[in-house]
């Protein structure tokens, strides 16, 4: 009788990339629309020729991109049925392997040097074996993390928790009989880490740890063992196992750091589908922010009310020379929650380290709420996540294409709180109307020379070249409405001295204070001068 060969169910190439995306695997050869079978990945032995025909994944350990032999593993790969080759590329160039993978009709993958083989083989395992066996034990449901965590705590013997990088609990363990402290309870009952300042080091201490680490009691608290969670270098969040006694072994050790890798192929699935949505959106905002011809287009897709009026909030942190992508994501989390709390539909966006916030309708009209909301935010960065943070509120916009323009004021902004002169944390484009208003003349003056009054031009070129300070002493006593009583104070001189330094400026410069025209042109010049 004959029997139909069994032949294992296959994905494309693409799916599994968007599936680990974040792991530090990427395509190098052209074809995209490749399958692979879904199959256990094999390990590669220079020492163990391959027997009979074989699909499925070959990890390349060993395998040198630039070495003779490497193509030689390419093409052997391809003749004995494989469908993929994972390589590191040590910092090389793959291009040559990957033209041979081409040319021998199989795909060459690349994974970031950094990444252990063990926890690359354990993603693609749990990624292909869940695919093709949905109800295995790896092959849990998208998202049920508790079925997780549960098996976690049978398996390592002490209350599970799994968190996220802003230490919200996405699940955690309901075994019976297992012990749990007044810390993890009141993290079960409020979905969040309670705040503490000794959980700033334990984190930071569990994200430098290459595998699982033993931390000590906490009062009221009992010991832990944890391990961080992570998709190759990325961090995405980690695993909190209660260590009653201190009992916990190297074998429980080892099988958190297993469960470690499946949590991470759980939680990058999760997050590849909302991921998609989330950066759609943002897309759509940085177009809004950017301005354009399809202002209202854009707005249209976001469900904003083209009504008005519009308000764009920006956010400019002030990072260490470390942590920042964990803390510029945990702060991007605090901003969306707090503007979401303050107008629900709220939209965000960042843009390097500057996030955004566009409001619309009410919301976008009240100058004292924003203030306020934007005073609460920048005091719970502060106090929660230890992150310096500026805020900037942009001029009102009454329609979806002003919205570009409120954004720019609110860059402004946070330009001119840097300044020596500006120490609030917190400022609106409405209370700093009229320094922006010279930031706008600089750079007119910038544009077109001819604005700038001869008069001032020659009193900062002879300052430069002697060093005077003419320039500051008329800037001053025009600031002062020409009272040198005030002026005199405000330089901390005499006031006869003033007066000789004003009749210099007449001889040198030949300028008549007593022309009003003049004087405004002079005025205006040195002024603008402190903005360009």
């Amino acid at each position: 009788m004959n029997t139909i060969p069994f032949e294992a169910p296959r994905v494309a190439v693409s799916e599994l990339l968007t599936t680990l995306e974040g792991s530090g695997l990427h395509l190098a050869s052209s074809a995209a629309n490749r399958t692979v079978a879904l199959t256990s990945p094999t390990l590669f032995d220079s020492m163990v020729p391959f027997i009979g025909r074989r699909n499925g994944i070959l990890l390349g350990i060993g395998v040198h991109p630039e070495a003779p032999d490497a193509a030689l593993v390419v093409r052997g790969a391809a003749l004995r049925g494989f469908d993929a080759v994972v390589i590191k590329s040590l910092s090389l160039s793959v291009e040559t392997l990957a033209a041979v993978a081409d040319a021998s009709g199989i795909a060459l993958l690349v994974v970031h040097d950094d990444v252990e083989w063990r926890q690359l083989e354990s993603l693609l395992n749990s990624t292909l074996t869940s695919a093709a066996e949905p109800g295995s034990a790896t092959g849990l449901a998208v998202g049920d993390l508790f079925a997780l965590a549960n098996a976690i705590a049978a398996l390592v013997g002490g209350a599970t928790a799994i968190e996220d990088l802003q230490t919200r609990i996405l699940a955690y363990s309901t075994l019976p009989a297992q012990p749990i402290d007044v810390t993890r309870r009141e993290g079960i009952l409020g979905r969040q880490v309670p705040d503490d300042p000794d959980n700033a080091n334990a984190y930071a201490s569990v994200y430098r740890s290459p595998g699982a680490l033993r931390l000590p009691a906490l009062a009221p608290g009992m010991p832990r063992m944890a391990v961080a969670i992570r998709a190759g270098t990325q961090p995405l969040g980690s695993i909190w196992v209660v260590d009653e006694n201190g009992a916990l072994d190297t074998d429980a050790a080892q099988a958190l750091e297993r469960a470690a890798d499946i949590a991470a192929l759980h939680i990058l699935r999760a997050r590849s589908a909302a991921d998609l949505v989330r950066q759609r959106r943002t897309e759509l905002v940085r177009r809004l922010l950017e301005g354009g011809e399809d202002s209202r287009l854009v707005a249209v897709q976001l469900d904003l009310d083209a009504g008005g009026p519009f308000a764009v909030v920006a956010f400019q942190p002030e990072f260490g020379a470390s942590g920042e992508e964990l803390r510029l994501s945990r702060l991007v989390d605090l901003i969306a929650t707090q503007c979401e709390a303050y107008q629900h539909g709220a939209e965000c966006a960042v843009n390097g380290t500057t996030i955004y916030a566009v409001f619309s309708g009410a919301s976008a009209g009240d100058t004292s709420g924003l203030n306020f909301m934007a005073h609460r935010i920048v005091e719970r960065a502060g106090g929660g996540l230890r992150v310096s943070v500026r805020a900037a509120i942009g001029s009102s916009a009454a329609q979806v294409a002003q919205i570009s323009r409120s954004r720019r004021d609110a860059d402004l902004v946070l330009m001119l709180q840097t300044t020596r002169t500006h120490t609030s944390v917190v400022a609106s484009a409405h209370d700093m109307r009229s320094r922006l208003m010279f930031l706008e003349l600089a750079q007119v003056f910038r544009d077109t020379p001819r604005f700038m009054s001869p008069h001032a031009r020659q009193v900062l070129e002879s300052d430069e070249r002697s060093g005077t300070d003419y320039a500051k002493t008329l800037r001053t006593y025009l600031d002062g409405s020409r009272d040198s009583a005030v002026t005199a104070a405000r330089l901390s001189v005499h006031q006869n001295t003033l007066r000789y330094r004003l009749k210099r400026c007449h001889e040198l410069f030949a300028i008549d204070l007593d022309n009003a025209d003049d004087t405004l042109a002079l005025w205006l010049s040195l002024r603008v001068i402190e903005f360009d």
